[in-house]
């Protein structure tokens, strides 16, 4: 009986074939790594979107009507807007260890070289040598923008105002934005007491 073996064309069809099927294997296994890398990068970008947008809220919610002294011993307001920084007093700072200072803390939000920072003063009526400390709780931040919302509808971008238009406005709202790169705009409406800003 006579055996018959391959041809050099068959071998060469079945190489080719082969050879087409592991690079688009290959290409949808690539795919796929990128795929979960980029799932993977928005999950820790939404995490620490979700981090700092919990701290600020627990500081505004925690605002009080408490004025300072900066370390020049002038008195500052309770709220401070302008040039999209906002700072303010919040009750609530925790004392673990018990330490010798107030429950109250001075905290600054604002945005610089994308990063949007949390500034805090160790003492709340502020000495000459005070030094603040600075958490980066967000990158790649291309703006940080605050709105004072009252009830007549108006919206101010900077606080206090001064002592003649003051007394005739409510405000109820604080108003932020930031705008992140890559995923657009995010906006919180936080609800102020009327009685704070007094």
């Amino acid at each position: 009986m006579k055996m018959r073996g391959f041809t050099l064309f068959e071998i060469l069809v079945a190489v080719s074939i082969f050879a087409v099927i592991s690079s688009m294997t290959m290409s949808s296994l690539i795919q796929v790594g990128r795929t979960g890398e980029k799932v993977s990068e928005s999950q820790q970008q939404l995490s620490e979107i979700q981090f700092a947008l919990g701290y600020l809220s627990k500081d505004i919610v925690q605002m009080s009507n408490r004025k300072i002294r900066d370390q020049y011993g002038d008195e500052q307001p309770q709220l401070f807007i302008a040039e999209n920084r906002l700072v303010f007093t919040r009750n609530g700072w925790s004392n673990l260890l018990q330490q010798p200072r107030s429950n109250l803390q001075r905290v600054q939000y604002q945005l610089v070289d994308n990063n949007f920072q949390r500034v805090y003063w160790p003492e709340l009526d502020q000495s000459y040598t005070e030094v603040s400390v600075t958490q980066t709780l967000l990158q790649k931040v291309e703006e940080f923008s605050v709105k004072l919302l009252t009830k007549g509808q108006e919206s101010f971008e900077s606080w206090p105002l001064d002592a003649q238009n003051t007394s005739a406005v409510s405000p109820i709202a604080i108003e932020l934005t930031l705008k992140l790169t890559g995923l657009g705009q995010v906006q919180r409406i936080y609800e102020i007491s009327d009685a704070l800003l007094l």
